[in-house]
C-alpha cells in the first residue's frame, strides 16, 4: 500500500502537467486532484492497523472549536468514539508561485497545528497531527532551502509529529530526507494512532512484568501515586520516589518544573520517544503519563553510572555498560532519533540491566533549534557533548551520540570530568584506542554507526587479547 501511495503522489503531477496544457481537463478534475493521494493514504493506514471507520473525510474532516480555530478543516480526520485523536494535511507547492506562497503556507501550516497541540478545551490529549508535502522540481530551487528550514521547525518544535516531504523531478518521486520518507511516515503516524487508541502495541515485555499492574491500571491520574516529598533529584524536572498504591509498587515520579509550553514539548518528546522504544530492554520504559504531559511515571533505577562509578573502573564492568546503551542507541538511530544528551546521570541501572534514560532533548536530524526549551545557543552537556552541538545542534548525526559514549567510557576509566574540546584518554589499551577513535573532534574520523563502534571495541579487545597471549621472545 505503501507503494501506491508513491505512485499516487507522482501521478498527481504527472496530471498537473497535463491539466496545465488542457484547460477542459483543469476545470473537470481541479476540485478532486488530491483524491487518489489522500485514497491511497487511507488504505495504507488501514493495511497497518487503522480501523476504516475511525476514519473521516471530506466535509467530516474538521476539528471542532475546542481544538483552537472553528472546525478548521483537514484532509483526513481519526476519530474513535467521537474522540479524535489525529489529523493529517497534505498541501501541495509548485514553480513560481510556490515561492512567492511559501511564507504565507508556512504560517497557516503553523498556526492550524499550534492550535490544535495546544488547545485542551475537548478534555482529552492533542491530537496526533501529520503533514504530507508535495513539492514540485519546478520550484525546487527557490522553495527547498525555505521549506526545509520550516519543516525542521516543524519537527523540531513538535509542531507536527510526522512529517512526509516528497518533492517530484523526471517522472520520479524523491524522498531528499530519509526521516520524511512516505513509508516511514505512514508506520510512525499509525503506530502513533493506535497507541493513542487502543494502548501501546507491544506485550509488556518479561523484563517489565514486575510492572504489570502499574501498566495495566495506567490512566494519566496523579491520585494513584503516593510520593514523598523531596524530590531526589532536580534540574529540568524533579523525580520522587513514589508508590503505585493500589499494587504498592515503588516507582519513579517525574514532573516538570515550568508550567509553560517548552517545557511541556521536552516532557512530551521523553514519553514519545520512550513509548516508541519501549519494547528495547536498554530504554527507561514509560509506565504511565499525565495526558498534557505535566508528569510521567517509569521504574525506580538502583542507581545512575555516576553511582557506580567505582564499579566502572573495571573495564569489563564498563564494557556492559557501553554496549548496553550502544544498544539502546541503535534502535533510536534506526527511528531516526538522536539522544544528544548522553551521561553518566542519564544512564541508570533498572534490576541489573543498565538503561538509557531522559530522552527530554531527543532530536531527528536537522533539527532547527538548539535547546531542549528551543531556544539558546547550546545543548547537551559541557565535557560529553561533541563540539558540533555548540555550532549547529540540528545537525546532530549517530557519529555525535558515539562521541558522548566515547567520554562516558573516559570518565568511567579515569575518574576525571571531561572539560570541552579537551581530549581525555584512558591509560591503558584497548579503550584508549576505542575512546581516541569515538572521540575524534572531526565527525567524518569517528565511527559512523552503533555498529561500527562496536566492531571497533570487539577488534581493539580481540587486539588486546592476542597481544597478551603471545609468548615473549
Amino acid at each position: 500500500m505503501t507503494a501506491a501511495l508513491t505512485d499516487a503522489a507522482r501521478n498527481y503531477w504527472i496530471d498537473s502537467r497535463r491539466r496545465e496544457t488542457d484547460p477542459l481537463q483543469l476545470s473537470a478534475r481541479a476540485a478532486g486532484r488530491l483524491t487518489p493521494v489522500i485514497a491511497a493514504t487511507v488504505d495504507a493506514l488501514v493495511e497497518r492497523g487503522i480501523d476504516r471507520s475511525w476514519v473521516r473525510l471530506g466535509r467530516d474532516a474538521s476539528l471542532p472549536s475546542s481544538f483552537g480555530l472553528a472546525n478548521t478543516h483537514w484532509d483526513i480526520v481519526i476519530a474513535k468514539d467521537e474522540t479524535i485523536v489525529g489529523a493529517i494535511e497534505f498541501t501541495t507547492l509548485s514553480g513560481i508561485s510556490a515561492s512567492k506562497n511559501l511564507t504565507n503556507r508556512i504560517h497557516e501550516m503553523a498556526s492550524r497545528a499550534f492550535f490544535a497541540q495546544s488547545a485542551h478545551g475537548h478534555g482529552g490529549p492533542p491530537p496526533q497531527l501529520g503533514l504530507f508535502i508535495m513539492l514540485e522540481h519546478s520550484g525546487d530551487r527557490r522553495v527547498r532551502p525555505r521549506l526545509e528550514e520550516a519543516l525542521s521547525q516543524f519537527h523540531s518544535e513538535e509542531i507536527y509529529d510526522e512529517i512526509a516531504y516528497t518533492h517530484y523531478a523526471d517522472d520520479v518521486l524523491l524522498e531528499p530526507k530519509a526521516e520524511m520518507a512516505v513509508r516511514r511516515f505512514v508506520d510512525r503516524i499509525s503506530r502513533r494512532l493506535l497507541a493513542r487508541v487502543v494502548g501501546p502495541l507491544e506485550e509488556i515485555p518479561p523484563y517489565l512484568e514486575g510492572y504489570r499492574e502499574v501498566i495495566e491500571a495506567a490512566q494519566g491520574v496523579k491520585k494513584d501515586y503516593s510520593l514523598e516529598r523531596i524530590p531526589v533529584v532536580g534540574g529540568q524536572g524533579e523525580v520522587f520516589r513514589g508508590v503505585h498504591k493500589a499494587s504498592g509498587i515503588p516507582v519513579a515520579f517525574k514532573r516538570r518544573l515550568s508550567q509553560g509550553s517548552k517545557a511541556g514539548a521536552r516532557m512530551r518528546r521523553e514519553v514519545d520517544v520512550a513509548r516508541l522504544l519501549n519494547g528495547h530492554p536498554h530504554v527507561m520504559p514509560v509506565l504511565d503519563f499525565e495526558a498534557q504531559h505535566h508528569w510521567f511515571v517509569m521504574p525506580l533505577a538502583d542507581a545512575t553510572a555516576e553511582e557506580q562509578a567505582h564499579h566502572l573502573k573495571d573495564p569489563k564492568q564498563l564494557r556492559r555498560m557501553i554496549e548496553a546503551v550502544a544498544s539502546a542507541l541503535a534502535e533510536a538511530h534506526r527511528h531516526g532519533w538522536r539522544h544528544r544528551d548522553i551521561k553518566p546521570s542519564n544512564i541508570l541501572l533498572l534490576h541489573g540491566r543498565w538503561t538509557l534514560a531522559d530522552w527530554g532533548t531527543v532530536r531527528r536530524p536537522r533539527g532547527a533549534t538548539t535547546f531542549a526549551g528551543r531556544t539558546g545557543a547550546y545543548i547537551g552537556t559541557l565535557g560529553f557533548a561533541p563540539p558540533e552541538l555548540s555550532v549547529k545542534p540540528n545537525d546532530a548525526v549517530p557519529a555525535s551520540d558515539i562521541y558522548s559514549l566515547g567520554r562516558v567510557a573516559a570518565w568511567a576509566l579515569t575518574g576525571t570530568s571531561p572539560q570541552a574540546n579537551i581530549p581525555l584518554l584512558p591509560a591503558n589499551e584497548p579503550w584508549r584506542t576505542i575512546v581516541r577513535e569515538a572521540t575524534q573532534h572531526e565527525i567524518g574520523r569517528r565511527p559512523q554507526s552503533i555498529d561500527e563502534f562496536l566492531a571497533l571495541i570487539d577488534r581493539e579487545h580481540a587486539k588486546r587479547s592476542a597481544d597478551s597471549s603471545r609468548p615473549e621472545e
